[in-house]
């Protein structure tokens, strides 16, 4: 596996409190997050030395990044010492390391959640020891005490928190963090970082708003001195303010999305066919009195735009011609976008324009159906340019889906 001279250099470890290290990784020049997301400002892998009686590990790195992790750990411990490997969540990021880590700690036994148990399973294909950690396990470390906190959807249904109870502090792996890396890490050191912990927020937890504000009732009696969570910095100095920025975030988000009776109507267009369609479609819905459209072309649209969009509407016109047999990229990546947790139920139809064949539309209504929203039983395709009959037929198609999506 290749490895930059810039991860090998990095092998710096942080103090949280006397037992407690980061050992961790820094990314700095990903510019590209789970395909989708944009990071500008790089990220981390963060990972947790805890020393007690019986040593632990909370959360490892990204695989790639196993190299520095491993020189890190080895500086703190002997592998073969670590009595326990704390896992989150299962995401790769998180846990692609996981593997090698078992490796050189042969007698470590893996702390989660029964969910993440069964993906290690799969993701791991070894054997290994384990204990599933319900929501108040606690793992007793000898001298200290480690409570695991069950955090569902946050943003894996597998997610749990850890809380070491000595020392006061939470591992919380995606909850609270941001896609941002810089090498002081300490949250009093690192400079502003408040544009990456709201776009963070809004692309990934946001979503699971509902979960979030559980998961920070279930806290809200617990001591914390320190947060040290899965990307980005540690907190230490802001921990409880980013605890109630986060609060404010998610009720502010229940409160106002999605909006009563607005319709998306999304859409790429390779010869203004599709458009013509979605222009229509528009003309229908807004017959309906009380009914918001947001027309969009999608095509160039980022990921934050569209997600905010998607979460604001509460029914879907969703349209693409086809070509190549397929649906256009844009739609695909508007569908990675939506979530079950959120947006099942909302009613969703297809349309387009085609010329040989019409493939886009069965992708696009599988999609609607596997996404889990209520799928219109009619889908509005042309072939080429909508004559002025389609036409009228594609403004009646748009007032009936609004007024049913009103009923």
């Amino acid at each position: 596996m290749k490895v930059s001279n810039y991860i090998i250099m990095d092998t710096k470890i942080l103090q949280i409190t006397n037992d407690v290290q980061w050992i961790g990784a820094l990314d700095k020049d990903i510019r590209v997050f789970d395909i989708v997301m944009e990071t500008k400002y790089g990220t981390t892998y963060n990972s947790y030395f805890i020393n007690a009686d019986k040593k632990a590990v909370v959360d490892v790195v990204k695989e790639q990044f196993f190299p520095v992790f491993e020189a890190k750990l080895r500086q703190v411990c002997q592998p073969e010492e670590i009595a326990y490997i704390f896992v989150s969540h299962t995401e790769p990021d998180h846990s692609g390391g996981l593997k090698r880590l078992l490796k050189i700690a042969p007698n470590a036994t893996i702390v989660a959640s029964n969910s993440a148990i069964m993906n290690l399973k799969e993701q791991l294909n070894m054997q290994f020891r384990y204990i599933t950690a319900n929501d108040g396990f606690v793992t007793d470390l000898g001298n200290k005490k480690v409570t695991t906190l069950s955090a569902p959807n946050l943003h894996w249904p597998d997610t749990v928190f850890n809380y070491l109870q000595e020392d006061k502090v939470l591992f919380t792996c995606d909850a609270f963090g941001a896609h941002f890396c810089h090498e002081a890490m300490y949250d009093d050191q690192v400079g502003s970082y408040g544009e990456a912990f709201q776009y963070y927020f809004d692309v990934i937890l946001k979503p699971f708003s509902k979960f979030f504000l559980n998961a920070i009732e279930k806290i809200s009696h617990l001591q914390i001195d320190a947060i040290c969570t899965g990307h980005g910095p540690l907190l230490r100095e802001t921990s409880m303010k980013i605890i109630e920025k986060t609060k404010y975030l998610c009720e502010e988000y229940l409160k106002n999305y999605p909006e009563k009776n607005r319709i998306l109507i999304a859409f790429v267009s390779a010869y203004g066919y599709t458009k013509t369609i979605a222009e229509k479609l528009k003309e229908g819905a807004e017959k309906v009195p009380g009914i918001a459209v947001d027309f969009c072309d999608i095509e160039t649209m980022d990921s934050a735009t569209l997600g905010e969009k998607i979460a604001k509407a509460n029914a879907y016109l969703l349209g693409s011609p086809t070509i190549n047999q397929n649906m256009l990229p844009q739609l695909y990546h508007l569908f990675a976008l939506m979530t079950p947790l959120r947006d099942r139920g909302k009613l969703a139809a297809a349309f387009g324009a085609y010329g040989w064949s019409g493939e886009a539309k069965q992708n696009l209504v599988s999609n609607i159906s596997n996404l889990k929203l209520n799928c219109y039983p009619e889908s509005m395709f042309v072939k080429f340019i909508p004559s002025e009959i389609e036409e009228e037929a594609i403004v009646k198609f748009g007032e009936s889906f609004a007024n049913e999506m009103k009923a």
